[in-house]
């Protein structure tokens, strides 16, 4: 593989370890700053001369608070920060074009990125001969807040159409680093899972990619609306004391002192996508019930003790939600909780496996379901521990973290993982890795893939706990 590719926008050098090449801070859209600020990205400029690609480019503008992060106080940030990373295999594939995967990460939609050394995809690309890119998107007020009833951009959803954007590159530029723009998967975690469960019926996303992996993430049960949105815009203009015309001045360090503000009032569900009717044209649920996206296969799941991770580094995120939850049901309250071992499993359903379930149910192409349940001592099978797994990365710092110290007993189901992740990604099947026999989703039995230390197939798990949602 060349170090040095010229893209149709400018050539970028990038360098080559651990059997793949791997070019860092490509810009994939127009930097979204001065009177693009809170605009949808525009095209991004050509350069002369070679860009120096072997150094990430930076983060989007975010807290430094957070350990999930990955984002410390030596972490370049910007406002400038709509770049992407390529990881190809270092030998050449003999002129075949090869599948081409695209990371969208998590962070509930105000931190992470996409350069955090755990979304490495030198073993995608090494391993498995997959172009692996990863993104930056704006976060937070720079990238939900919807000003289109204000006098502003009548777009929302401008971290979703960041995204896009990025597919768009990935389309237009991909084959330059040996990728198949006609074979393209998207795989998101979290908040990265929640917007791919907005880009299936995103109009501007049609088209740009054929598969998707959504992991602990697939929208909300009730997605903000536009009302919703531009209430939430007049009280952030009211807390700047400005209007849409001076939002552009505004020092980006007071926009995150709210962000911030916001977060601790409203807790992990202060910035979600919305209903604007335009980027989103209506309900996702329901528009994937309508076959909106029924060419795109999906394989989905979530972790079988996802709301622990919160419960032990974010209590007043667990609080926020939960007296949330009790306002809206009222004295239904009481009997759906009794179904639950705990009220930290029930908001993990609310969040993130009742909605995952749903879009399973509503879609009309092929589905795959698993739930995770490997367990570390402290977490359990707790949010986000997957990820060392798919991404083969069991070695690094926040794995270890996560998962309790030593990690290499767990490598043989850390291959299959990766392995199976890797074939879906090539062929829209998740066979030939390793995992059980995964057969294909269905409402009537809901064959579910157990990964755990020993993997197996059941039909409908925690089925008690799915049917009190029925009718909410």
């Amino acid at each position: 593989m060349r170090l040095a590719v010229e893209t149709g926008l400018g050539t970028v050098r990038g360098l080559c370890r651990d059997g793949a090449c791997i070019w860092k801070g490509i810009p994939y859209a127009a930097p979204p700053v001065g009177p693009l600020r809170f605009r949808p990205p525009r095209p991004p400029l050509p350069w002369t001369g070679e860009r120096d690609a072997t150094r990430s480019g930076a983060v989007a503008v975010q807290g430094r608070e957070s350990m999930m992060s990955g984002v410390s106080d030596k972490t370049a940030m910007s406002e400038d920060c709509l770049t992407l990373n390529v990881f190809a295999p270092a030998v050449p594939a003999d002129g075949a074009k090869l599948p081409v995967v695209v990371w969208i990460h998590g962070g509930a939609f105000v931190m992470g990125s996409g350069s955090m050394p755990l979304y490495s995809g030198t073993s995608f690309a090494a391993r498995h001969g997959i172009v692996t890119v990863t993104l930056n998107y704006r976060l937070g007020l720079l990238g939900l807040l919807y000003l289109g009833d204000l006098g502003g951009d009548p777009a929302g959803n401008a971290c979703l159409l960041d995204q896009v954007a990025a597919l768009a590159w990935v389309r237009d530029h991909i084959g330059a680093f040996g990728g198949d723009p006609d074979d393209v998967a998207i795989m998101g975690e979290s908040a990265g899972g929640m917007s791919i469960a907005n880009l299936l019926v995103m109009p501007a996303a049609r088209g740009l990619f054929h598969r998707a992996i959504l992991q602990s993430g697939a929208g909300s049960l009730e997605p903000p609306t536009r009302a919703d949105a531009t209430a939430a815009a007049r009280a952030t203009l009211a807390a700047l004391d400005t209007d849409v015309a001076g939002l552009a001045d505004v020092p980006v360090e007071r926009l995150l002192a709210l962000q911030g503000q916001l977060t601790k009032e409203r807790g992990l569900a202060a910035f979600a996508p919305f209903v604007d009717g335009v980027t989103i044209p209506g309900v996702p649920i329901e528009l994937v019930r309508a076959g909106t996206c029924a060419q795109v296969p999906l394989l989905l799941g979530t972790n079988r003790d996802e709301w622990k991770l919160f419960d032990l580094i974010l209590p007043d995120a667990t609080a926020a939600l939960r007296g949330a939850l009790e306002r809206r049901l009222g004295a239904a309250f009481g009997p759906m909780l009794a179904a639950y071992a705990s009220a930290s499993d029930l908001l993990g359903d609310l969040v993130f496996r009742i909605p995952m379930l749903r879009l399973a149910d509503a879609h009309h192409a092929p589905v795959h379901v698993y739930r995770f349940d490997v367990a570390s001592p402290v977490f359990g099978a707790a949010h986000a521990l997957e990820l060392p797994f798919v991404w083969n990365q069991l070695a690094n710092p926040l794995a270890k973290l996560l998962l309790g110290g030593d990690t290499a007993p767990l490598q043989p189901i850390a291959d299959q993982v990766h392995d199976t992740w890797a074939a879906y990604i090539k062929t829209g099947e998740p066979a030939g890795g390793g995992l059980p026999a995964w057969p294909r989703y269905d409402a009537a039995r809901r064959r579910t893939l157990i990964i755990d230390k020993s993997c197996r197939v059941e039909d409908d798990p925690g089925a008690a706990q799915r049917d009190v949602w029925s009718g909410l």
